[in-house]
């Protein structure tokens, strides 16, 4: 439908035929056609949604920035927090944290100044998340309490629960697993008793993320599983992902080589399809573990090799040190001395150097 009224319009110019770049500029054209006048903020945002929604971030973000530039000509404190909110997401999925926090901390006051307690509550979420990318833990833990107490205000559930589900996940980061367990407990049942199944799953990962923390391996994969099977049944392909991976974990701990490995590749492929180049090397990395484990140190060293080549590429220098030491330790098992000798001096001069 659409590509019918892509030439329609370009029937109907003076000039010949051009395919746009854009594939949502027909939008813009048709608003244009029928009227000679300059996009409102709601009306870039809503171009902005349809590249969002496609995963376009680079395209969606001028539109945002177009948006939010009207909204404050207009004065339009609402569409300002809104545009702001936007463009601090692409900007976080784009590993853009400085960015994003900076467009979250302004939209926040914004939302509380207006009065929309819906927004705010899940501005403060998006802000808690982009402080812990950072390793700002206590202003994280801050923004999470606070969105927690806004949604039991607003009597949103959902947002609740997930204000829950950030809190214990970051607690059980810093190992409290005691004061973790009670809430992501509670946040479990009442994503069961409202048949949220996106929030069951979530609760089900961090819960047995803790579980795992405080020395309770069984219970953590009965949760890992019961989350694999809903995860399946969605079609949740990341969710799937994230749990493989933490069952080929438990496996690696539990001896279990071939299953882990069964897990992990599972995972890779699942990562690599969609295109999470990080959760790829990571992987790549367990999987590199397990071989090594499995007594195949020239697996091992090949898996690992590969990681070390997503992680430069993505600019990572501690999971680089790190995936030089995995390899090191390959190398070492095959016998492969001076290889392995020198890559520990790799890892040596890595950590040594200034962060850039």
């Amino acid at each position: 439908m659409i590509s019918w009224v892509i030439v329609v319009l370009l029937s109907w110019s003076d000039g010949p035929a051009r395919v746009s770049d854009d594939p949502f500029d027909f939008l813009v054209t048709m608003r244009r056609t029928s009227s000679d006048r300059t996009l409102e903020g709601d009306e870039l945002l809503e171009i902005g949604d349809l590249h969002d929604v496609q995963n376009h971030l680079q395209e969606a973000l001028p539109y945002y920035q177009r948006a939010l530039a009207a909204y404050r000509a207009k004065k339009n404190r609402r569409g300002e927090a809104a545009a702001l909110v936007r463009i601090g997401s692409v900007q976080e999925r784009r590993g853009n944290e400085e960015e994003a926090l900076a467009a979250f901390e302004a939209a926040v006051p914004i939302w509380a100044a207006v009065g929309e307690v819906g927004p705010h509550a899940h501005a403060l979420l998006k802000l808690g998340g982009t402080l812990e990318a950072l390793g700002r833990t206590s202003e994280a833990q801050e923004a999470y309490q606070r969105a927690r107490a806004l949604f039991q205000r607003s009597h949103d559930r959902k947002g609740y629960v997930e204000g829950l589900i950030r809190l214990g996940s970051l607690w059980t980061a810093q190992g409290r697993t005691a004061e973790a367990l009670p809430i992501l407990q509670t946040a479990l049942k009442d994503a069961q008793d409202r048949r949220d199944q996106a929030q069951q799953m979530a609760a089900m990962i961090v819960t047995g993320d803790a579980r795992v923390r405080a020395g309770e391996p069984g219970v953590a994969r009965t949760l890992y599983e019961q989350g694999l099977q809903l995860a399946e049944a969605q079609r949740d392909v990341r969710a799937e992902a994230n749990l493989r991976v933490r069952l080929a974990r438990l496996h690696l701990a539990e001896s279990q080589y071939a299953d882990g490995l069964m897990m992990a590749q599972r995972a890779l492929a699942l990562y690599q399809s969609l295109r999470d180049r990080a959760r790829e090397a990571d992987t790549l990395s367990l999987m590199g573990n397990l071989y090594l484990a499995e007594g195949n140190a020239t697996l091992a060293a090949e898996h690992h090799e590969r990681a070390l080549t997503l992680y430069r590429a993505l600019r990572d220098p501690m999971r680089e040190a790190g995936s030089l030491a995995n390899l090191a330790a390959a190398y070492q098992t095959q016998g492969s001395l001076e290889e392995a000798q020198e890559t520990q001096q790799k890892v040596i001069f890595l950590l040594q150097s200034p962060v850039q």
